[in-house]
């Protein structure tokens, strides 16, 4: 029970020096010396208001920063710099380095930094020579510099100095003696037992063995290892077990630190679920790990963050904005094709007003099921731990791209009248075109739902950025609506019987309609190879190329065979090998790799660019979105380029063709589920301007002018 008495006193000690720092703040007590700078107050605390000779006490910068911001820790991490003071005392003051508490960590993209958010106190000793007299005066001050982030970093500095009087007694100032007092149970302590670390591979085992570190442990709502130097790899997931004896953190090394068997030291850092943080020093040396350290997983340090859970207003307006972006998906470059095909089946049925219902609920169901489809896969790879799938990813995996370029061709061969696809034949649904039923239209929602999917319209990359951090319920109604949008025309006019009126009547005409409407589903067989490029190389296209041979001799036989079932079941096997041999080659394929250029898109990239006060243009695309590919005309139109070149804009590029949780990462964050999305930095700083529909170059050249100040 006395370990449980001495944690609970030192809780009670730390919550009562905080709320009295908090009192002491909201009253009108002794001036310290303050400034402000762009983004932070800066603040000099100094636990005495006077001073005797050999005194020594606690001096403190206290630094409250703005919203978004914060400065680092002792190890800044994968980047920035911890504070400093370049000190200008009086030669009787004697002062010691910073006493850093323990940090949080400050994920970034592909970086993980270590640091403080909100504000931060920073103490310090001070020593007063015994040689100072009754009377004197002693001043303490430095120049405090710090490196302050949100999205850019920012170097700061201030001046800060206070002059005290030395007396027979000291004097106490008890503002800055709470705030400092407040600080100090957040400042690691050694550890009461010992360390070790033990390595396997590129894999570190950091064991500590204290007592109390385990028992608070229980209580804790984070735990991390924060190394020192640059041993541990920062953004790797850290794998925490604790005992009765203390805690271990698996954690990978990084490429700098020494092969064999070598020291790593840090600390542990725990955040308690009322908010207190502590830390314990862990010198590991190499040695093996206690079995009291592993016996429990602590899953308090993988629990993801999750977003609000929203309103039924706020639910309202996002669903409005689905159905909204859903329905201006009828006119992306990527449905065009699909719908091409449901419109002549609203030729065909238009004067068979039940016919035309039936064909319209039946579009309507199979967009839906797709989008459904779609919705609830992302949900089950966010649950199975994937949190880089986003709007297309179908489309980011090689073998989904060769199978649905192989049912384009034999859509497109079906639409020519090689072959009807009937019950008979694979039972892939009814005549697409024809009269072949509900089937063949609910088939072309399913067509016209997942190539068009992977395109992000004006209105859907807000309800698309909101919909992937809510729970599955949400998720999946944000979904179904931009399908109901998407599928909304068709339906109305299915249900119009005075849009019958100024249709022309069903004819040998609609013969060749149909036939014409094969070569759009060419064409977009054509691209998703050019997006198949892109993935798995040239090998990838050629096996693609290979399954339509054979998925195109399979049909010929089908059709030589006539009913023998034997001869049936034979062709049937050749076409689904057809497309089963194709997806699985592409599996093994890897992309055929572009050299990474200076205009290839990484946030340090754009960090960089911003702290030179450059206007930067970002295209967020990928070859498998045909809305980004039309907007390359105006990006790469001779107009533009000029702009571009006089007003000294830098292009970058992120090209989300393939998986990349980077990308996806910034597409959330500035609230955007898929591409396209493009984002003008302006020189003078500040918020991106967005664009996430189709460009014109007028709407480009405005942009970087306005970014550029020249309008």
């Amino acid at each position: 029970m006395r370990p449980h008495v001495t944690l609970i006193l030192e809780r009670l000690t730390s919550m009562a020096a905080a709320f009295a720092a908090m009192l002491a703040f909201a009253a009108p007590a002794i001036a310290q010396a303050s400034a402000k700078s762009e983004h932070a107050e800066a603040t000099l605390l100094l636990e005495r208001s006077a001073v005797t000779s050999d005194d020594p006490f606690l001096g403190a910068l206290h630094l409250k920063l703005a919203a978004g911001w914060h400065v680092y820790w002792k190890n800044a991490g994968d980047s920035g710099l911890p504070p400093s003071a370049a000190w200008t005392n009086s030669p009787a003051v004697t002062v010691g380095e910073f006493r850093f508490p323990t940090p949080e960590a400050i994920p970034l993209a592909t970086l993980m930094n270590y640091g403080y958010e909100t504000e931060v106190t920073l103490p310090f000793e001070i020593k007063i020579a015994a040689n100072v007299k009754s009377g004197d005066q002693i001043t303490i001050g430095a120049k405090f510099d710090y490196l302050i982030c949100a999205d850019i970093c920012i170097p700061e500095g201030v001046t800060l100095s206070t002059t005290l009087p030395v007396a027979a007694a000291p004097g106490t100032d008890d503002v800055a003696s709470a705030l400092i007092a407040a600080t100090l149970s957040a400042i690691p302590v050694p550890l009461a037992g010992h360390a070790t670390v033990q390595r396997s591979g590129d894999t570190f085992k950091v064991a500590a063995v204290d007592e109390s570190l385990a028992q608070v442990v229980t209580s804790a709502k984070t735990l991390r290892f924060f190394p020192y130097g640059a041993d541990v790899l920062n953004p790797a997931p850290q794998v925490v077990r604790f005992g009765p004896e203390g805690v271990s953190v698996e954690v990978k090394a990084s490429p700098f630190a020494n092969p064999g068997e070598v020291p790593v030291a840090g600390i542990i850092g725990i955040e308690t679920t009322d908010g207190v943080r502590r830390g314990w020093e862990v010198p590991a040396t190499p040695g093996a790990i206690p079995a009291g350290v592993a016996d429990t997983t602590f899953s308090g340090a993988v629990a993801p963050e999750t977003a609000p859970v929203m309103g039924v207003a706020e639910l309202l307006v996002t669903l409005g904005f689905a159905f909204l972006g859903g329905l201006v998906l009828n006119l992306m470059p990527c449905v065009l094709p699909v719908l091409t095909i449901k419109a002549a089946g609203l030729v065909h049925t238009a004067h068979d007003p039940k016919q035309s219902r039936a064909h319209g609920i039946a579009y309507l169901a199979g967009v839906v099921v797709c989008f459904a489809a779609i919705g609830a896969t992302l949900v089950a790879l966010k649950a199975a731990g994937d949190t880089s799938a986003g709007l297309g990813f179908q489309l980011q995996y090689a073998w989904v791209t060769a199978i649905f370029a192989l049912v384009m061709f034999a859509v497109g061969l079906n639409l020519l009248g090689v072959f009807e696809i009937g019950g008979s034949l694979m039972g892939v649904g009814g005549d697409l075109a024809d009269r072949g039923g509900a089937s063949g239209a609910f088939f072309t929602g399913l067509l016209a739902a997942f190539v068009g999917a992977p395109c992000v319209g004006p209105f859907m990359a807000p309800a698309i950025g909101v919909a992937l951090t809510q729970p599955a319920p949400i998720v999946l109604a944000i979904f179904i609506t931009i399908g109901i949008g998407l599928a909304a025309p068709f339906v109305l006019l299915s249900f119009t019987p005075a849009f019958a009126k100024v249709l022309p009547k069903p004819g040998k005409w609609m013969e060749t309609f149909r036939q014409v409407l094969a070569f759009p589903m060419f064409l977009t067989t054509l691209w998703l190879l050019w997006v198949l490029a892109g993935q798995a190389g040239t090998d990838g296209v050629i096996a693609v190329i290979g399954g339509a041979i054979v998925l195109s001799f399979g049909i010929w036989l089908a059709r030589r065979i006539g009913q023998r079932t034997l001869g049936r079941v034979f062709a049937a096997a050749i076409i689904l090998g057809a497309f089963i041999v194709p997806a699985l080659t592409t599996v093994t394929f890897k992309a055929e790799a572009a050299a990474v250029t200076p205009d290839s898109w990484s946030p340090e990239r754009v960090a960089a660019l911003r702290a030179e006060k450059k206007v930067i243009f970002v295209d967020f695309t990928a070859r498998w979105c045909v809305t980004c590919q039309v907007n390359k005309s105006a990006m790469n139109d001779a107009a533009v380029q000029k702009t571009f070149a006089d007003l000294g804009v830098v292009f970058l590029e992120a090209d989300w063709t393939n998986k990349d949780s980077v990308i996806f990462e910034e597409l959330k964050r500035h609230g955007a589920g898929g591409v396209p999305l493009y984002l003008v930095y302006p020189a003078s700083g500040g918020e991106p301007k967005k664009f996430d529909g189709l460009l014109t170059a007028g709407m480009i050249q405005q942009a970087v002018r306005e970014a550029a100040g020249s309008i």
